[in-house]
């Protein structure tokens, strides 16, 4: 049999690609979702209005370390982990990257030089940490610092001394509760309560820390952003947050606001009711899944493999209880 002259070759269809996400991060004051294909790494720019689409399936897996010089290091052993965690990455792997092992003072010193800071996120939380001068502010972006000001630089050892002395002294904590910070969010904007804690928490560390050799800044510049991150009338009264995601699911819409790592995606309008709840999704619960970009031609948001629960803003009383 001789094979038609006019028959034309169609190539079999690619298969989508199967991409690692690893969570989101922040390039340039510009939040990122960022996944692994192959070798290559994909940024999904999540900045307020931008559409979000994708799907993801599968078991959750490790995403690896980083160190210095060598970025990101996959899992030997595609680990699985748990679906509820906030940090995708197995013991071994926790164990090797340099950033966790910073933060659990397993290094003393790597040569590299420090900055000291003062975090604001709401009245009364007021954090003092230490991040490498070379990442410049993403530290203070992916905490989702409402406020901050950089109060010294210095190697290691001395930034981790300085953070050690003002959290010893009551002054600031070294970490808050995700949980405390998102809360927080309902009592905003405090512009005025922001850069006088910043200034009066900046002068009282310094004091403390005049005999610490660190490069004091003590006129450095006070940083609010509130408004940067959507919060110029606080959080939305009404809102449901992503408390799980379920193995297999999809998630689109518009993004409202970036937060740290928390972003905020509006929905579609209540049926009754005609606005819209938005979602609230911590990004880590993304992290360790396989994803795909979807299509998307709708107009609104839908969630599915989302598991959520209500927030409302709590109410207030400014009259005195009779009770």
């Amino acid at each position: 049999m001789e094979a038609n002259p006019n028959s034309v070759s169609v190539p079999a269809p690619s298969p989508a690609p199967d991409r690692l996400c690893i969570g989101l991060s922040w390039f340039e004051e510009k939040p990122a979702l960022t996944s692994v294909e192959g070798g290559d790494l994909r940024l999904k720019a999540l900045s307020p209005g931008a559409r979000l689409a994708l799907s993801w399936s599968g078991r959750r897996r490790c995403i690896g370390w980083t160190a210095p010089g060598t970025g990101r290091t996959p899992c030997a052993d595609n680990a699985e982990i748990d679906g509820a965690a906030t940090l995708a990455q197995c013991p071994a792997c926790q164990n090797r990257d340099h950033g966790l092992a910073i933060a659990r003072d397993r290094i003393t010193d790597d040569g590299r030089s420090y900055q000291l800071y003062l975090a604001w996120f709401a009245p009364g939380m007021l954090k003092v940490g230490i991040t490498g001068v070379q990442r410049g502010v993403a530290r203070l972006l992916e905490q989702g610092a409402i406020g901050y000001t950089v109060i010294a630089t210095g190697t290691l050892p001395a930034a981790r001394r300085a953070e050690i002395t003002v959290s010893a002294s009551g002054l600031a904590k070294e970490r808050y509760r995700s949980r405390a910070k998102v809360e927080a969010w309902w009592g905003l904007p405090e512009t005025d309560g922001l850069r006088s804690a910043l200034t009066e928490g900046r002068a009282k560390a310094l004091r403390m820390l005049a005999d610490h050799t660190l490069e004091a800044f003590p006129d450095g510049p006070l940083v609010d952003n509130t408004a940067f991150f959507g919060l110029g009338d606080g959080a939305p009264a009404t809102y449901r947050e992503v408390e799980a995601l379920d193995d297999s699911g999809s998630l689109a819409g518009e993004v409202r606001a970036v937060i740290g790592k928390h972003v905020f995606v509006d929905g579609d309008a209540d049926v009754g009711v005609g606005v819209s709840t938005p979602l609230l999704l911590n990004t880590q619960l993304l992290a360790g899944r396989h994803t795909v970009p979807t299509p998307d031609a709708t107009a609104g948001a839908n969630a599915v493999g989302v598991r959520t629960v209500e927030r409302r803003r709590p109410l207030l009383y400014d009259t005195p209880t009779l009770f």
